[in-house]
């Protein structure tokens, strides 16, 4: 029977602690169960912060924002600091690879050599601090002649963030909002997702082994409580938060309480188009068909689940979404051959097989998939790869984020019609194109209402603004706009004869 303890003992997981001040807690007050998904053993007992903690963390990333150094530092200071996190990222990337296959079930070859690596975490801490000494402001023309007043802008850091993390991508999603939080002169306070803490408390030690002023980074732990107890404090300045669009809903509402600054990445249920005079047909659809089926199977939110296929291309798109299938591996998540990633919880596994009969009972024909595997897997939350034809665009399983290992496949015959069912979405975060039109590629995708959108792939860079539109969120991460992300725009007007 499949088991990840032997890891879990080889690596010598702890319980967890919370980082506050500086300084480590043994917490006293109540903790749970980190569970794995592949087995449903349990893998950690991790503290549970509540108000408490939130309280602690918060009210020691002010101090460190009101009077701390951290903001005041030269920037070539605060650049040597974050590239010394780099550097001891990439130095600890194997072992980081182990923690996030033991944190979520990701295959270890994608933990340790895909964009979720530690090696891309460290890229991304060296990325950002380039920036550190580029956050500049713009002077501005005299605009009257009887006016000799100078003015002049200047980006200053926002405050104290609050940023709350997916259990999907825990190495990267935690590099992506803490290196810009810290390269623009930010305090902040880290909870991870409830379900993966482990690679979160390894990068919390990578930074308090640095020189990080007490204060600037902290992290508390914990589920729903802990995480509307940070969203919601007074001393919070901004939320960042990656995750449902029902709980970026409710930090929406409750950051009015402060008028807190707010990004939200959330949901999404991205269209991929593919034309007949795509160049390759088995392309797109072993492409299409692998992001469902292989890494997390399905469970990122930018995946295009939504297969929008030619009529004169159908069959062959749905012949190599088959084949493509053939080659997926379930198993040992610490076994380089295995492809795919068990679904999350057990709760998330029933609402994924619900919205399965849901697209049956709907009249969708279920091409393959649907099931579960058993033997050496029935402990663990596993479904089959799944594809879903004959599928218009007003069903459920067409609508609704599914968020694990099922392809919709809906047939169009114009151009203008393919355009029309991709928009017609509350989501607009990702999608891509297939075509070898030029002048295609370029009209169909600035038709599409989508944060962003491939052409013949797709691809996010940490150096490029990522984010959604619609349901799909607010705001952007990455390259300058998610250093901007974390200032405040400050106006200055020197008048020069008084």
């Amino acid at each position: 029977m499949l088991s990840v303890l032997s890891v879990r003992d080889k690596i010598g997981v702890s319980s967890g602690r919370l980082y506050i001040d500086g300084r480590w807690h043994q917490w006293e007050g109540p903790h749970f169960n980190q569970i794995h998904p592949s087995t449903n053993e349990i893998v950690a007992n991790i503290p549970e912060a509540e108000q408490q903690g939130v309280n602690l963390a918060v009210s020691a990333a002010r101090k460190a924002f009101d009077e701390g150094p951290w903001p005041r530092m030269s920037a070539s200071e605060r650049k040597r600091i974050l590239k010394s996190i780099a550097d001891c990222i990439l130095e600890n990337e194997e072992e980081l690879a182990y923690l996030q296959t033991l944190d979520n079930g990701m295959p270890i070859t994608y933990s340790r050599y895909s964009r979720f690596s530690g090696q891309n975490a460290a890229s991304i801490f060296d990325n950002f601090s380039s920036y550190v000494d580029k956050i500049n402001g713009e002077t501005f023309p005299r605009l009257y002649e009887d006016s000799n007043i100078q003015f002049m802008t200047y980006r200053e850091p926002i405050g104290v963030v609050a940023a709350i993390l997916p259990w999907n991508g825990p190495i990267i999603t935690f590099a992506m909002k803490v290196a810009p939080a810290l390269a623009s002169g930010c305090t902040i306070v880290v909870k991870p997702s409830e379900l993966t803490n482990l690679v979160a408390l390894r990068l919390t030690a990578i930074l308090a082994e640095s020189d990080l002023p007490p204060g600037v980074f902290n992290l508390v732990t914990g589920g729903a409580e802990t995480g509307e107890a940070l969203s919601n404090h007074p001393g919070v300045n901004k939320v960042t938060f990656t995750g449902s669009p029902v709980v970026g809903q409710k930090i929406l509402s409750a950051s009015g309480n402060n008028l807190k600054r707010v990004s939200l990445e959330l949901g999404g249920k991205s269209a991929a188009l593919v034309f007949p005079d795509t160049k390759s047909v088995k392309t797109a659809a072993t492409t299409l068909m692998g992001l469902c089926s292989t890494i997390l199977s399905g469970q990122i939110c930018s995946t295009p689940t939504r297969a929008l296929v030619h009529t004169s291309i159908m069959d062959e798109f749905l012949h190599y979404a088959q084949e493509q299938v053939k080659m997926v591996r379930f198993g040992d998540p610490f076994d380089p051959s295995t492809t795919s990633s068990p679904i999350i919880t057990k709760r998330q596994m029933s609402k994924i097989l619900g919205y399965i009969e849901s697209g049956k009972e709907e009249g969708a024909k279920l091409l393959f998939g649907g099931d579960t595997p058993g033997d050496d897997l029935r402990n663990g939350n596993w479904i089959n790869p799944t594809l879903f034809v004959d599928v218009n665009n007003k069903m459920r399983i067409a609508r609704e984020e599914i968020f694990g290992p099922v392809l919709c496949v809906i047939p169009f015959e114009t151009e203008e019609e393919a355009i029309r069912i991709a928009n017609d979405s509350e989501y607009g975060l990702a999608g891509c194109i297939y075509t070898s039109d030029v002048n295609r590629a370029f009209r169909v995708s600035r038709s599409i209402r989508t944060g962003s959108i491939g052409i013949n792939g797709y691809a996010t860079n940490p150096n490029v603004p990522f984010g959604g539109v619609k349901m799909s969120g607010l705001g952007r991460e990455g390259g300058r706009e998610g250093i901007e992300a974390f200032t405040e725009l400050k106006m200055i007007n020197f008048h020069l004869d008084a």
